[in-house]
């Protein structure tokens, strides 16, 4: 997988954590934007984290606890997400304002219409994952998920989840092309991450590629 990261702006810990987990997956096929805006109704909006597999753009939401929590996290279908003890998860992003599920809803939908918008394909459907990552020592061992929002998932510190989410979509229907994902990224003005390599893009998502054995390396990360 190719990691691209979006100098710009600083990664939290969550985020850096999300990388690794992307740099542990170089045999997974597939290109990951870290930190990218979007524009959205004459503004722009950033994403924690873009992913697009040949199956799949994903919109990423990337989210760390403040402070220890221990117990299952449950996700009610309105409202900010609690631990089973009744208390709001002391989550970023998490209130009776805001809430994860809310706000990756919200980064699909604005993804979703900037692509339908300068592809004319209205194909475009974009998923939503949400990551949430642990602090050290924390103890949350299962998630309780009273209605399971439509294509979107929720990961919370299982790398070895995050990878079966990846590979279970290698059976669907193949949707993304290099050509298609390069594009994107070039109006999204982050061309510049991978040296606008379409090459790169094609052997980073499994297409075939003439690519020597040394440059196929570079694949796995870029910043």
């Amino acid at each position: 997988m190719l990691l691209l990261i979006n100098q710009d702006s600083e990664l939290s810990p969550a985020e850096e954590r999300f990388a690794d987990w992307v740099e542990w997956s170089p045999a997974q096929p597939g290109v990951a934007l870290l930190n990218v805006n979007v524009p959205h109704r004459g503004r722009s909006r950033q994403l924690d984290a873009l992913i697009f597999t040949r199956q799949r753009c994903i919109a990423v939401e990337i989210k760390g606890f403040r402070s220890q929590q221990h117990g299952t996290l449950v996700v009610p279908p309105n409202g900010p997400w609690l631990m089973d003890d009744g208390r709001i998860a002391d989550i970023y992003g998490n209130d009776h304002d805001h809430d994860p599920i809310s706000q990756v809803r919200t980064n699909c939908l604005a993804m979703k219409n900037w692509t339908t918008q300068v592809t004319h394909q209205k194909w475009c459907f974009v998923w939503g994952l949400v990551v949430v990552m642990l602090l050290p020592g924390q103890q949350v061992p299962s998630l309780d998920v009273h209605a399971h929002p439509e294509k979107t998932d929720i990961v919370v510190e299982d790398f070895d989840v995050f990878r079966y989410y990846l590979h279970r979509l290698d059976s669907q229907k193949v949707q993304w092309s290099a050509e298609r994902v390069h594009s994107l990224l070039t109006r999204l003005g982050v061309a510049h991450l991978y040296d606008g390599r379409q090459d790169l893009i094609a052997a980073a998502l499994g297409e075939p590629t003439h690519l020597r054995g040394d440059v196929l390396d570079t694949v796995q990360r870029r910043r």
